[in-house]
C-alpha cells in the first residue's frame, strides 16, 4: 500500500498582511513571474511592467468569458503592474486528481475551440474574435527546444525529431498553452479544481498542455503510473470531444522535459522526468503521427 501523502493546505490567516500559517506553501510559490502578497480579502500579483500585468488581465477575461462551466478566482482591482484577486482556499493538484484536472482542461479546450480556436493553425498567430492574439506554438519554442536539447544528452528526441514534430503540428487540432502545472489548480473543498495564473497563453496542439500536466506532476510527487497518465487521458480527450494519440502525448511530454529541465530543484520540481516517465523511452517515436484538421 502507498504511504499516504500529507496534503498542503493553502488556507491563510485573515491578518493583514497575512503570512501563511506554518507549514503552508505561499502561493507565490506557484503564480510567478512577480511577487505576490495576501491582503484580508485578496491576493495580490506585481508584474514586472503594465504591459504583462494588462496581457494577463486580458488572459483572464478571455479565459472566463468563454464560459466553459469552470472555476476562477474572482478578479477585484488592480493597478497597472498588479492584479488582485479574491482569496481561494485550496491546496495544490495531487496525483490523484489527475482524472478531474484534465477533465477541467479538455473542458477549456473544448469551450476554446468552440469560440474560434478550431480554425486557428497553431503555427499561426490568432486573433481572437474580441481583438486578443495568441502567440503561435512552433515559433517561440523551437530555438529553446534545440539550445535545451544541446544540454539534455538522455532526451530520446533529436534536433531532427524536434523540428519534424513542430512542422507537423500545424495539422494538428488547435488548442491553447495555458502553462498547466499541479500548482495552476487550486483543489477547493467546495468549487472543485480552481485555475490560477494567466501569465501564459499560446496556441498549442491539442493534449500539448495536458502532457504539461502529466510531466510537472511526476516532476513534482514522483513516479506517475501509466495508469494515471491514461485515465488523466481519458478524461480530457472525453471532454474535449478528440482523440489524442499515446503517440503524440508522450512527446508533447519530451518537448515539456527539455523546456523545464532547468527548473529541476526550483518550483517543487524535485524528481527529474528520465526517471517518473511513465512508458519507456523507446515508447517516443521521432515519426510524426498523420493528423488533419
Amino acid at each position: 500500500m502507498r504511504p499516504r501523502r500529507r496534503r498542503t493546505s493553502h488556507h491563510y490567516r485573515t491578518s493583514s498582511p497575512c503570512r501563511p500559517v506554518r507549514g503552508d506553501r505561499d502561493l507565490e510559490s506557484y503564480l510567478r513571474p512577480g511577487g505576490a502578497a495576501m491582503t484580508t480579502r485578496r491576493f495580490i500579483k506585481t508584474y514586472r511592467d503594465a504591459r504583462a500585468a494588462d496581457t494577463a488581465r486580458e488572459h483572464y477575461r478571455w479565459l472566463t468569458g468563454l464560459n466553459a462551466g469552470i472555476e476562477y478566482p474572482e478578479m477585484i482591482g488592480g493597478t497597472d503592474t498588479t492584479l488582485g484577486f479574491a482569496h481561494v482556499t485550496g491546496r495544490a493538484a495531487e496525483l490523484d486528481d489527475l482524472p478531474a484536472v484534465a477533465a477541467v482542461l479538455g473542458r477549456l479546450h473544448y469551450a476554446a475551440r468552440r469560440a474560434g480556436i478550431d480554425q486557428a493553425q497553431v503555427n499561426s498567430r490568432y486573433i481572437t474574435p474580441g481583438g486578443r492574439w495568441l502567440a503561435p506554438f512552433a515559433g517561440p519554442r523551437r530555438k529553446r527546444l534545440h539550445h535545451q536539447r544541446d544540454q539534455t544528452p538522455d532526451s530520446p528526441l533529436d534536433h531532427q525529431d524536434i523540428d519534424a514534430w513542430l512542422d507537423h503540428a500545424a495539422l494538428f487540432p488547435a488548442a491553447i498553452y495555458k502553462d498547466s502545472n499541479p500548482r495552476n489548480f487550486l483543489i477547493t473543498p467546495d468549487r472543485g479544481p480552481v485555475l490560477v495564473d494567466f501569465d501564459s497563453l499560446t496556441l498549442a496542439p491539442v493534449g500539448y498542455d495536458l502532457a504539461k500536466l502529466l510531466v510537472t506532476t511526476g516532476m513534482t510527487y514522483g513516479r506517475l503510473p501509466r495508469s494515471a497518465a491514461d485515465d488523466a487521458v481519458a478524461a480530457y480527450t472525453h471532454e474535449l470531444g478528440e482523440p489524442c494519440s499515446h503517440t503524440e502525448i508522450a512527446v508533447w511530454a519530451e518537448f515539456h522535459d527539455l523546456l523545464t529541465r532547468r527548473y529541476l530543484g526550483r518550483h517543487g520540481y524535485r524528481h527529474p522526468w528520465s526517471a517518473v516517465r511513465p512508458w519507456p523511452a523507446h515508447d517516443v517515436t521521432s515519426t510524426p503521427t498523420k493528423r488533419s484538421r
